[in-house]
């Protein structure tokens, strides 16, 4: 562990404890937004990403307090706690910079993330095309019940002729 500083040597504030410019909003954001791409890229989410728990150092946002991370890929939960995290910072740095409130980086990178093409140098738009379509609930049924048919015939006692 190492001691995350301010410019004067001093403890890094917490995000929550600073105001921003909305250039130092949007700077901040597109540094975060980088940060939780490559997280993502190594296989982790932090589930727990708030504004208390980036710190503002020299170059900065760190984020911290990383015990809880989960695995992308082995955790059901993970793409509604990465939607989560990056919710919480569109809502953080839209309190100086309200265009970052209209996004959605979080839908954006899990999509990337989903379809294979997520990588650390990833262009992000903040932009994503939502699924419009509607679903044949009728061809839907008619799965589930063949699905049923199968199982009641798989479940049904052989008889010997």
């Amino acid at each position: 562990m190492e001691l995350v500083a301010d410019d004067e040597g001093y403890a890094a504030p917490r995000l929550d404890d600073v105001t921003l410019s909305a250039e130092q909003a949007r700077d901040y954001h597109g540094q975060v937004m980088a940060d939780v791409v490559r997280m993502l890229c190594a296989g982790l989410v932090h589930g727990d990403l708030s504004e208390f728990n980036v710190l503002l150092d020299r170059q900065g946002p760190v984020i911290i307090d990383l015990p809880q991370a989960v695995d992308a890929a082995g955790n059901n939960n993970a793409a509604m706690m990465l939607e989560r995290d990056v919710d919480n910072m569109r809502a953080y740095f839209g309190r100086f910079a309200p265009e970052l409130l209209t996004t959605e980086y979080g839908k954006e990178i899990w999509a990337l993330y989903e379809a294979g093409r997520l990588h650390p140098d990833s262009a992000l738009t903040g932009h994503f095309e939502h699924d419009t379509t509607s679903a044949d609930v009728e061809d839907l049924m008619a799965v589930i019940d063949d699905v049923r048919e199968e199982e009641a015939e798989r479940k049904a006692p052989a008889w010997d002729e």
